[in-house]
């Protein structure tokens, strides 16, 4: 059984997501992304995408843009320093995640715009 993805329309979220097989789709297309580092292998990928997938479940009806910051701050609170990933690279895993459930990246609320972001640096 894979996932089930939204139609093409802005407004509609995938709100039923099986995991496995999205971990299965990233194994195979991991090393095409903007995030991947040559070399380094999927198990050390697959943390995160779990993560993002957990956190898109949780902030389906929410743009990425509202909940980065929260996210971020779950992030440092979850992964101990030594299986972190730069944020960058998280924040691009989540990006895709958020693209692939048909979820907006940024506000559909007119007159609206991201709070300003300040948060540590994480390797």
């Amino acid at each position: 059984m894979g996932s089930i993805h939204p139609p093409a329309r802005r407004w509609y979220r995938c709100e039923v997501v099986d995991v496995q097989a999205e971990v299965r789709y990233w194994k195979l297309e991991y090393v095409t992304r903007d995030f991947h580092e040559a070399g380094t292998p999927f198990s050390r990928y697959e943390p995160v995408l779990r993560f993002a997938y957990d956190a898109y479940l949780h902030h389906h009806a929410q743009s990425l843009a509202e909940v980065i910051d929260v996210l971020h701050h779950k992030y440092v609170e979850t992964f101990d320093s030594w299986n972190m990933l730069a944020w960058t690279k998280v924040e691009a895993i989540l990006r895709e995640v958020w693209l692939r459930m048909g979820a907006p990246l940024e506000s559909l609320r007119v007159g609206t715009s991201p709070p300003a972001r300040s948060r540590p640096h994480v390797h």
